[in-house]
């Protein structure tokens, strides 16, 4: 597993760009997701957009409410 690009697995510290938000996620698989815990489902949009993006990376996420982008701020495993 590589900490260049986000894999299963990883930890990512992403910071909303409309609000200034910071959010730190490890991405799993749908079965272990829990977002109190900060477990963030592979297959969920978010987690769609962030898989193979790179650190400085800004990506679109498409939501009910609109568009939300998300710089990557950093990627640990």
């Amino acid at each position: 597993m590589s900490k260049d690009t986000v894999n299963a697995g990883s930890k990512v510290t992403i910071k909303n760009l409309a609000n200034g938000a910071l959010m730190e996620y490890t991405i799993v698989g749908e079965s272990e997701a829990n977002l109190k815990e900060g477990k963030l489902a592979a297959q969920t949009p978010i987690g769609k957009a962030l898989m193979g993006r790179k650190k400085g990376d800004v990506v679109e996420v498409k939501v009910p409410s609109g568009i939300i982008k998300f710089e990557i701020l950093n990627i640990s495993i």
